[in-house]
């Protein structure tokens, strides 16, 4: 063994490429020996930007192979043109963006920094010329396969049917505003249709200024010149435009060829956003090309009557015989997608079933397509072929129409029923059984209740319990002073029974579930005295009018004196004005009794509290509307069904963008030949392409359909409640006089209205087949002497109408109750602090002892009940929760429910 002078430690070892001088080396980026292995750690960073750049290569190569995808499939977008001044140059700027979407920015190659503005202009002056204002289907040259639709604007620029149609089908809107100094930017005609468009759902728009001036390509002053006028121009409408439509949006200049290829390429990279979410939840086909095949039968009875000749004359003289046929209409599909299990609603002819689904060639493909049938939907083909289902729902043998890719399913169709059909024996809801009427009979012996002498059964039922009015103590001075009497109601009636304690029968009326009744103390004797000798008095006038009667005085010349007084104080405040002054103030007639005249009504203690049974009562046009079990429910249903279509998982459903041909089944000839006419001016640029949509489920049956409306912000003139009005919503446009009433969302009764005034948000009702929401609502007031059933019949879309009322759909719901309200008024003759003797608000004392149960208010708050009646005219004692004022005025309040008034016309297709 050695020493310790023979000990070797092993050595530290750091390593050649592991110290510190290593490290900084490695840090700055110098280059390792050869041989040596890299060191991970000094390379991570290099390797972390590598994995984030190969991460966005790849989103990026997907998100073009899906647009790609969508490209190949992918309907072509819908562009309307909608010009918001009369200074806007449209057939300009039509054929130019024709042009450009056509052509590309080739066009532009003329100008250089060399050239000017004028060879700009002699070419924009060329392209001006080129063709009509007709709907186009082009390929984007800049993208082979983006295709645009371009719609020309409404050939009635302020129709604002006409914008509603558009507003209905586009997918983009392209605002063109004028970009010369002084024009208006946006006119009366552009504003009634921008407001069109914000009720409808407002789609994708690109603002654009036309006629801002030459071209800045010449360069030097006048280059300088140009562009500045530009940037004027563009400053000038977007202030124009802030007004009517918010939000930030980028305005693009449409003078130049160049401006216009800009323009093309922005439509095309740019896919417009999401449309509204009611055209998100149904699928729509905007009709391109129509044909109509009457019923074989119809046809062979035509050429029977018709004698030997063309089979074409048979054919018109079939449909104009009033025969029905199939609607075969050609379009792409849109938004969602359209099962052939689904009902379709057609603007101006109604709701139809589906018999099959066609898949013709794509007329606008691109020309490598060769207008073969896609893959997808010759493989749906197949399918159908291989099901027996190819000719069992063509109705005819398709021709032009190509191969059947979607038939409906006999077991999961919606059926096409408008009405319910009830049962024999339940036309009457409220019709008790003989349990029933046994059961209240013996609750009759049981249960008893105190009322005035003399009331019927009717009046009883006003009185809702028995908790007590006031105190004890002044119970038992009215029990002193009530000269009728109290009695027990049992199961004989009025007939016997005793004078007995208790409260009087308008107690009952005044109380109010979950508020305490007002603090009546006792009236002091002195008091009781001064208004006994007043009501003496009073009757002594009375007694004097009644002598000074047959000489033209008395009682109905001062009848006559107050309602003139009245009368007087509404003068000059007429229609909408004199609601608002005097809130459904009405007189009871002189010559008819008021428990006659009014017998359709009843009290309320409160609108809020007071029970009112949701069946009681119904009309007979209740037992032909469908009502939900769970409104939720049903319409989570629905949108899962529609989900299926859109998904590509029914078999019976064609995803969109197909360009199909779908065979509509009874459709009317008249229908039909109007419907014709309509296409054909659309594809000449003389109307708006109509769109079809097809229905979700339960769509097409008959409810009562709430609305909740505004008045429109342009709309000045009176809006009555039950005014005849044009209603578009998102897919049908139907006349109807909506019922309007109170927007209280908590409430289970609602007040009807008798006007709409501005600022309110009121409920419009309406009997119309089911809506699930989101869908908004248009209404349309008429002018004096048009209708929409003349317009229907004519084919075209009324003119003059004005937007009358904006809003959106709230329910389907039939139990909904709207009350009518009146106010019967009496004037204070004499007041003792809280006692008042009432006239002119009834006309004899029967009706006072009829009406007694029922509480009355004032117009200064408050609240109080009849005692009884004093004399023969319809005088009153009446009694208030605190002192009441001379000028003071006593109202009666009554209430009966409303319904709307049943439609003439059950298709809900006008135009």
């Amino acid at each position: 063994m050695g020493g310790p002078s023979g000990q070797k430690n092993k050595s530290h070892k750091a390593g050649r490429r592991a110290g510190p001088s290593a490290r900084e080396n490695a840090r700055r980026g110098k280059e390792v020996a050869p041989g040596a292995r890299p060191n991970p750690k000094a390379s991570s960073h290099d390797g972390k930007l590598q994995r984030h750049l190969a991460a966005k290569q790849n989103r990026d190569a997907k998100r073009q192979e899906l647009l790609e995808r969508k490209r190949r499939v992918a309907a072509p977008v819908v562009v309307a043109v909608l010009p918001l001044s009369e200074a806007v140059d449209v057939a300009r700027f039509w054929n130019g963006l024709r042009h450009a979407c056509e052509h590309g920015s080739s066009s532009s190659s003329v100008t250089g920094a060399g050239g000017s503005s004028n060879s700009n202009e002699m070419e924009m002056e060329l392209l001006a010329a080129a063709g009509p204002l007709a709907p186009v289907t082009v390929h984007v040259a800049a993208k082979g396969r983006v295709r645009l639709t371009l719609l020309p604007p409404p050939a009635p620029r302020g129709d604002p049917l006409a914008v509603a149609d558009m507003g209905r089908c586009a997918e983009v809107v392209l605002l063109l505003l004028p970009g010369a100094e002084g024009a208006a930017g946006v006119d009366a005609a552009g504003a009634a249709a921008m407001a069109v468009l914000r009720a409808m759902g407002m789609p994708a728009v690109v603002p654009c200024v036309v006629g801002a001036g030459g071209s800045a390509a010449g360069g030097g002053s006048s280059a300088a010149a140009a562009m500045k006028d530009r940037s004027a121009a563009k400053k000038r409408a977007e202030k124009a435009l802030q007004p009517h439509l918010a939000g930030e949006h980028r305005l693009h200049h449409a003078d130049t060829p160049t401006d216009l290829a800009a323009l093309a390429r922005h439509l095309a990279e740019h896919p417009p956003s999401a449309p509204p979410l009611w055209r998100q939840q149904r699928p729509g086909v905007m009709v391109e090309r129509l044909e109509f095949e009457p019923a074989a039968a119809d046809v062979a009875a035509a050429a029977a009557a018709a004698g030997p000749g063309p089979s074409s004359s048979a054919v018109a003289a079939a449909g104009a015989g009033g025969a029905k046929g199939t609607l075969v209409v050609y379009g792409y599909v849109r938004s969602a997608g359209l099962s052939a299990n689904q009902l379709v609603t057609v603007p101006g002819a109604g709701d139809f079933r589906i018999l099959a689904i066609h898949g013709p060639p794509d007329p606008h493909a691109a020309p490598a397509g060769g207008g073969r049938l896609p893959a997808h939907l010759a493989e749906k083909a197949m399918e159908v072929e291989a099901a027996g289902g190819g000719g069992g729902g063509g109705g005819g043998g398709g021709g032009g129409a190509g191969p059947v890719v979607a038939a409906p399913n006999a077991e999961e169709a919606d059926q096409l029923v408008r009405e319910n059909v009830p049962a024999p024996g339940e036309e009457e809801q409220t019709w008790p059984t003989e349990e029933d009427m046994e059961a209240a009979a013996a609750e009759r012996r049981t249960r008893k209740r105190r009322v005035p002498e003399g009331t019927s059964e009717y009046q009883a039922a006003w009185i809702l319990d028995d908790e007590d009015y006031g105190t004890d103590d002044e119970e038992e001075d009215e029990d002193e002073e009530d000269p009728y009497g109290m009695e027990e109601d049992g199961a004989g009636g009025a007939g016997a029974g005793g004078r007995r304690g208790g409260r009087g029968a308008g107690a009952g009326a005044m109380e109010d579930d979950g508020e305490e009744a007002p603090d009546l103390a006792p009236i002091a004797d002195d008091d009781d005295a001064a208004t006994d000798a007043g009501d003496a008095a009073m009757l002594m006038d009375e007694d004097d009018e009644e002598e000074g009667g047959a000489g033209g005085g008395g009682y109905a010349a001062a009848l006559a004196a107050a309602r003139a007084a009245k009368a007087a104080a509404r003068r000059g405040a007429a229609g909408e004005a004199d609601q608002l002054e005097f809130p459904d103030e009405v007189d009871v007639p002189l010559e008819t009794p008021a428990r006659v005249r009014f017998q359709k009504y009843r009290g309320l203690k409160s609108m809020r509290t007071s029970p009112w049974d949701s069946k009681e009562s119904l009309p007979p046009d209740y037992g032909r509307v469908f009502a939900f079990e769970n409104f939720k429910r049903a319409h989570k249903r629905a949108k899962e069904a529609a989900a299926r279509a859109t998904d590509d998982t029914d078999p019976c459903a064609v995803s969109p963008g197909t360009y199909v041909a779908i065979r509509i089944a009874d459709v009317p000839a008249v229908a039909a030949e109007r419907l014709a006419a309509h296409v054909a001016a659309a594809a000449a640029g003389g109307a708006v392409p109509l769109t079809v949509f097809g229905l979700m489920q339960h769509e097409a049956k008959m409810s009562v359909v709430n609305f909740a409306i505004r008045k429109a912000a342009g709309y000045t003139a009176p809006l009555a409640n039950k005014e005849q009005l044009l209603l578009v919503t998102g897919l049908r446009t139907f006349a109807a006089r909506p019922v309007l009433s109170t927007d209280d969302p908590g409430a289970d009764k609602h007040r009807m209205e008798k006007f709409l005034h501005a600022g309110q948000h009121v409920v419009a009702s309406v009997y119309a087949p089911i809506m699930y929401p989101p869908l908004p609502l248009l209404a349309f007031k008429l002018p004096e002497g048009g209708s929409a059933a003349a317009a229907a019949a004519g084919g075209a879309a009324p003119s003059g109408a004005q937007l009358a009322a904006v809003g959106a759909l709230r329910s389907c719901d039939p139990d909904r109750i709207n009350l009518k309200r009146i106010m019967l008024t009496g004037t204070p003759v004499r007041v003792s602090r809280r006692r008042a003797t009432v006239r002119f608000m009834f006309h004899n004392p029967e009706d006072v002892r009829w009406f007694k149960p029922v509480e009355l208010s004032t117009k200064y708050g408050r609240r109080g009940r009849i005692t009884e009646p004093l004399g023969t005219h319809g005088t009153m004692k009446c009694l208030f929760d605190s002192p009441l004022q001379q000028r003071d005025t006593v109202c009666m309040p009554l209430y009966k429910r409303v319904f709307p008034k049943w439609p003439s016309d059950l298709c809900f297709a006008e135009r």
